[in-house]
């Protein structure tokens, strides 16, 4: 399998950039291969979370902060799924859905020969002899105004399109389980079902979330939503 390039270095291309880049393309998983992922995880031995039940649960390790140290883990929260890889000072993510998924790649000096391409195609979430050619994306120095008609606090909104969710969530201190990040949608009106088994509590203009990442933009364009933002937290008084 090879890896196509626009860029050999990264340290090379960040210097024509304004602020930090990474490695992007989209990929359309092979049919039936993110189904199979959990069954294929468990027979690599790769640590697993899933959610079961409206629970975090694990497989191979104790807790998150385990999964996360771990140098390949999953996280599979269906239909959305997140595998990642650490190569020495290089990262691989593979997240997304059954029907598209991107393909990040990020981290610092040269860009070797990393292990991404063969661990995926091990997984079948690329086909065997598969080119990708990776693009070279910037992280903002900014944070990013969500386009219109998307009523997302601008920090949701850069998370959703960060190389790093995790990374991100802790920088900003968001409340992140899984794939799933702590938000409090304002409204108009109930909330529609699409989003009911992801409320935590609500009133007549106020509801608390736990979504996944991924469904951010969806949540930020229903009708009855006034604005996403993360929650309030309340600041100590000072002497």
């Amino acid at each position: 399998m090879r890896w196509l390039m626009v860029g050999f270095l990264l340290v090379s291309a960040g210097a024509m950039a304004q602020g930090p880049v990474y490695f992007w393309a989209e990929i359309v998983p092979p049919e039936g291969s993110v189904a199979a992922l959990p069954e294929r995880a468990q027979t690599l031995s790769i640590p697993l979370a899933h959610w079961v039940e409206g629970t975090l649960g694990f497989q191979g390790v104790a807790n998150e902060e385990e999964l996360l140290l771990s140098g390949l883990f999953l996280v599979w929260d269906p239909p959305y799924f997140l595998l990642g890889l650490r190569d020495g000072a290089w990262t691989t993510i593979l997240r997304g859905t059954p029907e598209v998924a991107e393909l990040v790649v990020f981290g610092a000096g040269e860009l070797a020969d990393l292990s991404g391409p063969r661990i995926l195609e091990a997984l079948g979430l690329i086909a065997e002899a598969t080119a990708v050619e990776l693009q070279i994306k910037e992280v903002p120095l900014k944070l990013p105004a969500p386009p219109q008609g998307v009523k997302l606090d601008p920090i949701l909104w850069a998370l959703v399109n960060h190389p790093d969710w995790f990374g991100f969530a802790r920088d900003y201190g968001l409340e992140r389980v899984g794939l799933r990040v702590r938000v409090v949608a304002e409204l108009s009106a109930p909330l529609g079902e699409a989003f009911e088994g992801y409320i935590r509590s609500s009133t007549d203009t106020l509801a608390e979330l736990l979504i996944p990442i991924p469904m951010l933009p969806e949540l930020g364009r229903a009708p009855e939503v006034k604005m996403v933002r993360p929650p309030y937290r309340p600041e100590p008084l000072g002497g």
